[in-house]
Formats: C-alpha cells, sequence, structure tokens
C-alpha cells in the first residue's frame, strides 16, 4: 500500500470534516507544562500551541518524557515507579498551566461559561490586559506501601510578586469536575488499526459497540442478515456438512438446537467482524494486509471520530478539550507520506502534541509549531521558534523569544533542504562544496565516536550565498556551534571572514581553513581546496578511490572535480582503513579537535 495515497485519501475531505465535528468542546487549552524531578529531567519548561505543537531534538533529549508527563498529569496515564528519576529520594512533579481558547493579546483573556464556573480558583495574572489562568500540580511519590507510587494532583496559586505558580501550605485538590475539563489519549508507536480493530478493549472497538442504528431499521437489518446468512449455509457443502454434523447434539441430554450463523444475527455484533479495506488500485484489500505504515496513518486518522463519539457523550453541559498526544507520527513512513504529516495531524482536532525525529515532518510544519529540546545537563532548555509579528510585538505565552516573522521565514526559504536537519543537529560543519559534503561525515563518526552524533555537515553552495547566512544564523538562534571548513583561495577567504564577522564575532577559531601552507612541501604551497588537499595528502590513495567510480588514469584532480558528489565518501573509506586518526589531512584533523572541543564543553552537552 502506497502510504502517500492513503494520506490523499483522509485529508481530502475528512481533516476539514473533524474540525468541524469537534465543536461544543470546552473553550481552552494545556499552555504550559513544567517537570521537575521527572525520569531524569530536574527542569524542563514548554510552552505548548492551542493547536498543534512538534517537539524535535535528539535522541534522549526528552520528547517522550514530556509526552509521558502530560499524559500523566492530564489523566491520560497512570502514573508508575519509573515516573521517578532513579537515585534521587526528589519527588516528580509536573506543573499544568490552562488558559483559555481563542484570545489573543491585548484583548482580554478570561475563561467563559460553563467553563469559568467549574474552575473555582481561576488566578489573575495579567491586570492589563487582563489575563486568567487555571493550574494545578500532580505530585509523584513513593508509596508508603509496596514499591509503587501514589499521584496527587492539587491547584496552584499565582504568585504575582515572582510571576510563578506556588502550592499553598493548605493545598485544594483538583476536583473531578475540573480535571474532566480536558481528556488525553497517549497514541505510541505500536499504533495499528488493525490490532485495535481486534481486541475488545480499544477506543474504536467502543465506538463500534454502538452503531448508532435507528431501532426502526434494526429489525429489517437483523432479518437481512439471518436471511443471508442461511443462503451462505445452503450454498456451501463445507457449512452443510458441520451443521448436519452438529445435529446430532440433540441427542446429548442438556444441550439445545445448534444452529450455524457464518453472519452475525444482532447489529451490536458487528465490531467483530467489520472489516476496513483500501483499495491502492488492484482493488481492495483488509487493512490487515497493509503495511504498518498504512495501518499506522489509519490508527491516526480516527481519533477525530474517537473524540466526537465518546467525549461528552454522558449528558454534561461541558465537553472536554481533546489532547492527542502522539509518539513520532512519521513510525513506518515513506518520506512522501512524512511531509504530509502536518496537514493529517492539524486535521485530527483539539490540541495535539507530537514527539518525531522526522526532518520531513519538521521543515514542511509551521514555525510556530516547533519546540527544539536540547539536553543541558539534567535540565532540557527549549527553544521556541514561533514568529511574532514585529520585534517590539509581545505574546501571551511567557519566553517567547521576539523574531520577526518576515526573518524567520526567510531563514526557512534560504535553508529549506537542511532545515528540518539541524532542528536534530548537536552542531553544524559548514563545507565549501559537495566534496565536503560527501568527506567529512564519516571520517567525523569514525574519529568522534558517540561525540559525533547529530553532527551536520552542510554544503551551502558559497560561503557568501543566502544559505550560508541563514545557516549560520538559524544556528546561532537555537545555540547550535558551528564551525566552517573553507578552500583558501581570495574569493573563499573574503566570503569566510564576512561571514564571521557579522555573524561569529569575528572568531578565527570558527574557520579551519583548507589552503594553509603544507610544511611537507618544500615551496611552501597552499592547498587552495579539498581535492587538492587530498591529492596532495595522498595521490596512490585518490587514484585508487578514484578507479572504483570508473577512473581510467588522465587527469586525477579534474576527475575528481567532476565527482564531487560521490569521491568524498569514497576517499574517506579509503583513509580510514589506511591511515590512524592523527595521520589525516592537517585540517581535518584539526577540525576534529574544534567539534570535540564544542561538543564536549558547550552549553548544550549530551545529558541523561
Amino acid at each position: 500500500m502506497d502510504e502517500g495515497h492513503l494520506v490523499d485519501d483522509v485529508l481530502g475531505e475528512s481533516a476539514s470534516h473533524v474540525v468541524q465535528q469537534l465543536s461544543g468542546f470546552a473553550q481552552l487549552f494545556v499552555e504550559r507544562v513544567i517537570c521537575s524531578n521527572f525520569r531524569g529531567i530536574t527542569s524542563c519548561e514548554l510552552d505548548l500551541e492551542p493547536g498543534l505543537t512538534v517537539l524535535v531534538g535528539r535522541n534522549n533529549c526528552g520528547k517522550s518524557r514530556i509526552l509521558r508527563a502530560l499524559a500523566i498529569s492530564l489523566g491520560g496515564v497512570a502514573a508508575e515507579a519509573d515516573d521517578l528519576t532513579v537515585g534521587s529520594t526528589s519527588i516528580a512533579t509536573i506543573d499544568i498551566v490552562i488558559a483559555p481558547a481563542k484570545a489573543e493579546p491585548p484583548a482580554e483573556d478570561h475563561f467563559e461559561d460553563p467553563v469559568a464556573q467549574r474552575l473555582s480558583s481561576v488566578q489573575e495574572i495579567s491586570e492589563d490586559p487582563s489575563r486568567e489562568r487555571f493550574a494545578w500540580r500532580t505530585t509523584i511519590r513513593r508509596s508508603e506501601e509496596g514499591f509503587g507510587v501514589r499521584a496527587e494532583r492539587q491547584i496552584l496559586i499565582f504568585d504575582a510578586a515572582d510571576g510563578s505558580w506556588q502550592i499553598q501550605k493548605n493545598p485544594e485538590s483538583l476536583k473531578g469536575d475540573q480535571a474532566d475539563l480536558v481528556a488525553a489519549v497517549f497514541v505510541d508507536t505500536q499504533r495499528d488499526l488493525a490490532d485495535e480493530l481486534g481486541r475488545r478493549a480499544t477506543a474504536i472497538r467502543r465506538v463500534l459497540s454502538d452503531l448508532e442504528i435507528d431501532p426502526g431499521e434494526r429489525s429489517e437489518i437483523e432479518a437481512g442478515l439471518v436471511d443471508i446468512g442461511e443462503k451462505i449455509v445452503g450454498s456451501s457443502g463445507s457449512l452443510a456438512a458441520v451443521k448436519e454434523a452438529l445435529g446430532d447434539l440433540r441427542s446429548i441430554a442438556g444441550i439445545g438446537v445448534p444452529a450455524l450463523q457464518p453472519l452475525p444475527v444482532r447489529v451490536e455484533e458487528l465490531a467483530r467482524s467489520i472489516s476496513i479495506d483500501i483499495d491502492s488500485g488492484n482493488g481492495p484489500l483488509p487493512i490487515r494486509l497493509h503495511g504498518a505504515g498504512s495501518r499506522s496513518l489509519a490508527s491516526l486518522q480516527i481519533q477525530g471520530v474517537l473524540y466526537d463519539r465518546r467525549l461528552g457523550r454522558d449528558g454534561k453541559a461541558v465537553r472536554p478539550h481533546p489532547v492527542s498526544l502522539i509518539e513520532e507520527p512519521e513510525a513506518h513512513l515513506h518520506p512522501q507520506a512524512q511531509f504530509e504529516l502536518a496537514e493529517l495531524l492539524s486535521g485530527i482536532g483539539g490540541q495535539v502534541v507530537v514527539s518525531s525525529h522526522s526532518a520531513h515532518l519538521a521543515s514542511s510544519v509551521d514555525s510556530s509549531a516547533l519546540r527544539l529540546l536540547r539536553p543541558n545537563g539534567l535540565n532540557i532548555d527549549v527553544v521556541d521558534l514561533h514568529p511574532v509579528p514585529g520585534a517590539g510585538s509581545e505574546t501571551h505565552r511567557a519566553r517567547r523569544p521576539a523574531f520577526h516573522f518576515e526573518e524567520m521565514e526567510k531563514l526557512r526559504r534560504s535553508i529549506e533542504r537542511p532545515f528540518g536537519e539541524l532542528l536534530f543537529a548537536s552542531a553544524v560543519v559548514l563545507g565549501d562544496g559537495a566534496t565536503e559534503r560527501a568527506l567529512l561525515p564519516p571520517l567525523i563518526r569514525h574519529a568522534l565516536g558517540g561525540l559525533s552524533h547529530g553532527v551536520c555537515v552542510v554544503d551551502p553552495g558559497s560561503m557568501n550565498g543566502s544559505a550560508a547566512i541563514a545557516v549560520v544564523k538559524f544556528a546561532n538562534l537555537v545555540g547550535i556551534p558551528w564551525l566552517l571548513f573553507c578552500d583558501s583561495d581570495e574569493a573563499g577567504r573574503t566570503a569566510a571572514n564576512q561571514l564571521i564577522e557579522q555573524h561569529g564575532d569575528n572568531n578565527q577559531d570558527l574557520v579551519i581553513w583548507v589552503g594553509e601552507p603544507d610544511p611537507q612541501m618544500q615551496d611552501g604551497s597552499l592547498r587552495r581546496a579539498t581535492e587538492q588537499m587530498l591529492v596532495h595528502f595522498d595521490e596512490d590513495l585518490c587514484i585508487a578511490a578514484a578507479g572504483q567510480l570508473g577512473y581510467a588514469g588522465d587527469g586525477i584532480l579534474e576527475f575528481m572535480r567532476g565527482k564531487k558528489g560521490s569521491i568524498g565518501s569514497v576517499i574517506a573509506r579509503e583513509i580510514i582503513e589506511k591511515y590512524a586518526v592523527d595521520q589525516w589531512p592537517a585540517p581535518v584533523v584539526e577540525l576534529l579537535a574544534r567539534l570535540k572541543a564544542r561538543l564536549a564543553g558547550g552549553a548544550f552537552s549530551e545529558g541523561s
């Protein structure tokens, strides 16, 4: 099954239909989550969007842990012992701040009835314009009985003096009808609609257990099922033989007259046999026979239907605000389908928070949805890329940097190809061409081992082009260390010096020059480009590498320049096999040393 076709199918009318369905829900959203001492996270504060929020960052930066913290605090899953930091005696806390929906600065920001009637401790956190918020803390501590944990939720009070939420001396517990204003659903990477249809306790099976058929039509439908069932048995020699054999049960005491029913005779039983079929051009096939990507996508798509059919159906005046917490929605999907995820996720309805490793999703989603998580010791720093209209503008969510909307969009346009990759980077190296883009990554991985994870090598085309400027500006914006690996010709030096003067505080340590004088060359010649550097380093090695790409022995330098897209990786393998790291070309060794220093001692070092 082509997941791209499935995405197109479900996004046609259904996305807008789902948004329309989700009306009448509580007019609020989860504005902020603050975690302390939770699963190894000492501290993390994260603002969320009213619609879609995408958590991005490297492995082990805390994305899944924050999703779980949200799920626990919003009642989606139960707390467990693993939620406490291993080896720590501290309790874990998760603070949730709820905000009214739809209000935008500078308008007054108030909860409307009937939501306000349930929130007994609404706090006024701003006077001009007036802004209301409601918050509670989920505390997780070890149980005094056994090895489990106990969790309790208590209402927080806003301390205007220091602008923070605090617990009271005699805290008020969060009431059930207050907690019920939000309904969280945690969707993990194992989602599979075929499996969900087959298990009784799943949400989709509970929805399908009530098919909402008019009572006046029920008798006619069920009579039709019986008639069709009898025709199937009468037409099948195998079923007729089984029916005849079962007839002998009448002679056994206590057992009634058997009947063979190939179809359910009651509409409620249809949920057991409902099959979702998908036609990818070769005829319909049950979804269980399609790939994991199709089954995962289908499971995500029905979330809005589940909310509409399940939430608030018990007669309450306010239907809960739905929050979908989704781990890696890109799991099992091919790249083209991943580009469509942003629209699909937005179409679920309610509030959606996802963790993702997909550069495709990160590059296609709106910048306002992105939250870049970066470990800082045991804390997690969050870089918010939300653009605002102007430098002097303020937004009602605190601690958002005031970037110009136009500036952010310019950055996105200029670095469209590596933008998603940069969001997951631990450091950025700007090379001076395609050779460097192919040569440097395998050398960095081999030399630095695990420390190299997340090092992004970018070919900006030119060091004085808009892409190079955008990359270093973006790296400065999100706190990623960067280095230039530059040719030493006059144009290259001018462009690189201008780049570091304007965006690197004129720090010459940010540049590794390929064209420094070669001490092994008696005439003091410069290695002006990477290809020249490699030929001077070991011409025989370059010839052997070029031979793997069809080199016939005529002009090695020209051949390498014509094979920039592939020669670098082949030469890298040869260098790794033949030389120790400290014997590699001097500029490469210098690059590795500076990368190691920045990765090991930078502001965003590896955390648990």
